[in-house]
């Protein structure tokens, strides 16, 4: 009996050291790697998307920037563009006339030499010393009015160009002349950046741009019955008819309302093709209530459509185009 309980009990221990070959030992062991690899290339790949949303997120604030500093860089030149032709401000206008008013004021009354001083200090930069604009004449001077001939920025100051007229002492004769005044503006409010200067009137009459325009002439074209025909019923129609009316015929309608009749259709010039002409001449237009005349330079670009032609683009010289 002792004999079979210790083969029992060997039989046991051996079982009890080999592994159970029914359950899955190696695969688990080979899955368990597996998934403990994945989880790694997940965190790797979940770093990385996080680095890159992070590059990604610092671009597009760089671009940002970027793009606020060029909007800016674009306000300034434009601001300097529009400042560097001749405008017309009234809130400008009313400002420097009060300045000018002030300033071309003067008396031999030292009461109210102190009142000028007190009211240009209004007008110039804090700054500025009384001492630079307490410029007093011993001769008495009379502001009689100024107006306004341009602004444009020098060195990124922002100038006015005034005529101004005053009278010097008991002479009532005016005395014009032309000064620069430095300004600051901001938010609607102006402020006097130095003393006016005095300078002289530009010339604003010249030469500085040409027309654009192509000379060469298809002269049969041009003489032809259908192209005559077109100028002559496209004219009539356009001095006589509403915008509206003219939207079949014309890309961008325009029209005179009958506020003309055409007098005259003189110097037409064909040049292009069949298929893209630019049809130039000469409109003499009279006004139906006035009777006047006057003469318009016409540049008509057209397609063929059907038996006539469509106008395409219709601009007010012949050419338009300035260089």
């Amino acid at each position: 009996m002792f004999d079979k309980l210790k083969s029992i009990k060997k039989g046991y221990v051996k079982s009890r050291d080999k592994p159970d070959q029914s359950l899955p030992y190696a695969k688990v062991q080979k899955r368990g790697k597996w998934i403990r690899r994945f989880v790694k290339i997940a965190l790797v790949l979940v770093g990385l998307s996080g680095a890159v949303a992070f590059i990604k997120a610092s671009n597009v604030s760089q671009t940002n920037h970027k793009l606020i500093a060029k909007m800016k860089t674009y306000d300034d030149k434009l601001e300097k563009a529009s400042m560097g032709q001749s405008v017309y401000s009234p809130s400008l206008n009313r400002y420097a006339q009060g300045f000018f008013q002030t300033y071309f004021t003067q008396s031999d009354n030292d009461d109210d030499k102190q009142k000028r001083l007190k009211a240009l200090k209004k007008y110039f930069a804090t700054n500025i010393s009384s001492t630079i604009y307490d410029n007093q004449d011993s001769q008495k001077e009379t502001y009689v009015g100024s107006r306004l001939l341009n602004t444009f920025t020098k060195n990124d100051v922002k100038i006015a160009k005034y005529q101004v007229g005053y009278t010097v002492g008991n002479d009532k004769n005016t005395i014009i002349r032309v000064f620069n005044l430095p300004f600051a503006q901001k938010a609607g409010q102006y402020t006097v950046l130095a003393l006016p200067y005095a300078t002289t009137e530009q010339d604003i009459v010249g030469h500085v741009g040409k027309i654009d325009q192509d000379d060469t002439n298809n002269a049969t074209l041009a003489s032809s019955d259908k192209v005559q025909a077109f100028v002559k019923a496209f004219s009539e129609k356009y001095v006589s008819s509403k915008a509206s009316d003219m939207s079949l015929i014309m890309k961008e309608p325009e029209g005179l309302e009958g506020q003309h009749a055409v007098k005259s259709i003189d110097q037409v010039n064909v040049s292009g093709s069949k298929d893209n002409m630019n049809i130039k001449y000469l409109l003499t237009l009279t006004d139906t209530e006035t009777k006047l005349e006057h003469s318009e330079q016409i540049t008509l670009t057209v397609s063929p459509k059907g038996s006539t032609y469509y106008v395409v683009k219709m601009i007010h010289t012949q050419g338009g185009l300035l260089n």
